[in-house]
């Protein structure tokens, strides 16, 4: 073993947990599609991706953070556009406020990683990084795209100013993990005394995208994750979608996604399927301790349930006369975190109940990005 290695896993604070791997495990199954589909695109000429909260690298047990899976990402996305003559530069900025973290991931990225001209590191607080980052943004052309991770201590820093000025190019994707089961804690509180000193910070965080702090739903844990994703839409100004990481009983986290292209919000649902095919909403540490056969037979549980919802919520856009062709479905489909898959099973479902009727006659509905982007109806449907 290199003993350089071995020193980084002495230095490192702990050992992976599970709702740290599965934060991880969105993160850069999303970057994967991101990348790959970025890299083959003519219209961008540069991929920049900023990591804020980075740490230091390497866990107790030899796991990777952020950090290095992010640069081995690159990496090997880099390689397989090379073999496609599709050379286009990618460019990652990690920060953390630690200076020791930094040290530790500097020593890691020299020893281990010999080609790192495409990085670089800075040791600022989250005011100062903001403050670069947003100057970055705002001279990078508009043939830039741009993906910032943010991962902080907390939810301190985090308002809707300063979402809004990393967001305000149109051409950068968010990527924000926040404690919800600190924030829910105090919540209820937090609306009744905001006045107490350790409430104020969620308070700020509240106020800052809500006229009325009250208009926050805290029924429960799942219902505040849902007030804040629909929050972080500014007023419906980008799409949002959020995904929800159980630790233990009680004890929620929640990734949250902002961007202004509906086809990222479609990838980054695509990847949250991908890692819930129940129900494509989040991480539960207890259902991953069954068996494989129970595991699955929870799975498509879920999964019926949640085409049972789908349909409900297409019927009644149909019925309302809101959402009727098959390019506003598109559009209807994803702010509901579901995939013009599931939509397809659903309106045949409805088809077949004779509760709707397809007024084109048409093999494929075309609920696509393309359709919608281009705005090509080739299906309505209405009530029977």
């Amino acid at each position: 073993m290199n003993p350089t290695k071995q020193t980084h896993k002495k230095d490192s604070k702990s050992n992976i947990l599970a709702h740290t791997q599965a934060k991880l495990d969105l993160y850069i199954k999303y970057l994967e599609k991101y990348l790959r589909i970025l890299g083959y695109a003519d219209f961008c000429k540069q991929i920049n991706i900023f990591d804020l909260f980075c740490g230091e690298g390497l866990y107790q047990d030899g796991k990777k953070g952020s950090a290095l899976l992010t640069i081995e990402c690159i990496n090997d996305v880099k390689a397989e556009l090379l073999q496609s003559n599709k050379i286009k530069p990618i460019k990652l900025l990690l920060n953390d406020h630690k200076e020791k973290k930094i040290e530790n991931l500097k020593s890691i990225i020299d020893v281990d990683y010999q080609e790192n001209d495409f990085i670089e590191i800075f040791n600022e607080d989250f005011d100062e990084i903001l403050r670069i980052v947003t100057s970055k943004l705002s001279k990078f052309p508009f043939d830039n795209r741009n993906l910032i991770f943010i991962d902080p201590f907390g939810y301190k820093k985090i308002n809707k100013e300063n979402l809004e000025n990393l967001l305000i190019n149109e051409a950068t994707e968010i990527i924000l993990f926040l404690p919800i089961h600190q924030m829910y804690r105090f919540a209820e509180h937090t609306l009744k005394e905001f006045e107490k000193a350790n409430i104020e910070s969620l308070y700020n965080f509240i106020k800052s995208f809500f006229c009325n702090p009250n208009d926050i739903k805290t029924e429960n844990p799942f219902v505040f994750i849902q007030s804040i994703k629909e929050a972080l839409s500014m007023n419906n100004k980008y799409f949002s979608c959020s995904y929800y990481i159980t630790r233990k009983k009680g004890n929620y986290y929640a990734l949250f996604f902002i961007c202004k292209n509906i086809y990222g919000l479609e990838k980054m649902i695509e990847t949250k399927w991908n890692l819930d095919p129940g129900k494509g909403k989040g991480f539960d540490k207890s259902s991953n301790d069954q068996l494989p056969f129970i595991i699955e037979d929870i799975e498509e549980e879920n999964y019926l349930y949640q085409l049972k919802h789908l349909q409900e919520i297409i019927f009644k856009a149909i019925l309302d006369n809101t959402y009727h062709n098959n390019v506003n479905l598109y559009e209807l489909v994803l702010k509901n975190e579901f995939l013009p898959k599931h939509a397809n099973i659903a309106l045949k479902n409805l088809i077949k109940s004779q509760k709707i009727t397809l007024i084109n006659k048409t093999k494929d509905f075309g609920i696509n990005y393309n359709n919608y982007k281009y705005n090509t109806i080739v299906s309505e449907f209405k009530i029977l």
